[in-house]
C-alpha cells in the first residue's frame, strides 16, 4: 500500500504544474486575429498569476520581424502586444 501512495503522490506532484500554451501558426500577413489573441490571453494569464506561453510554429515565426506584419490597424495593435509583452511574465518559443 505505501509503493501505491508514493506512486500517487509523485503523481499528484506533476499534475500540480501547469503552463497555459497559447499556440499561434497563423501567417501574420493574412491572420492577424491568431496573433492579438495569443500574446493578449498569455499576458492576462500572466497577471493573473498563472503560468503561461506564447508558442509560434509555421508562418507565425515571421512575426518575430514586425516588419512582415500589415500596416493596418490590426498590425499596430498586434505590435502593441509585443511591445507589451517584452518585460511581461510569460514565455515566448518558436
Amino acid at each position: 500500500m505505501a509503493r501505491y501512495l508514493r506512486h500517487r503522490s509523485r503523481m499528484t506532484d506533476h499534475a500540480c504544474v501547469r503552463k497555459l500554451v497559447f499556440f499561434c501558426s497563423a501567417d501574420p500577413r493574412e491572420d492577424t486575429g491568431a496573433f492579438f489573441r495569443a500574446y493578449h490571453f498569455a499576458n492576462v494569464a500572466a497577471q493573473s498569476g498563472l503560468e503561461a506561453e506564447v508558442r509560434l510554429a509555421g508562418a507565425a515565426v515571421d512575426v518575430t520581424d514586425v516588419t512582415t506584419l500589415p500596416d493596418t490597424e490590426a498590425g499596430d495593435l498586434i505590435r502593441e502586444k509585443i511591445r507589451e509583452s517584452i518585460d511581461a511574465p510569460f514565455d515566448i518559443s518558436l
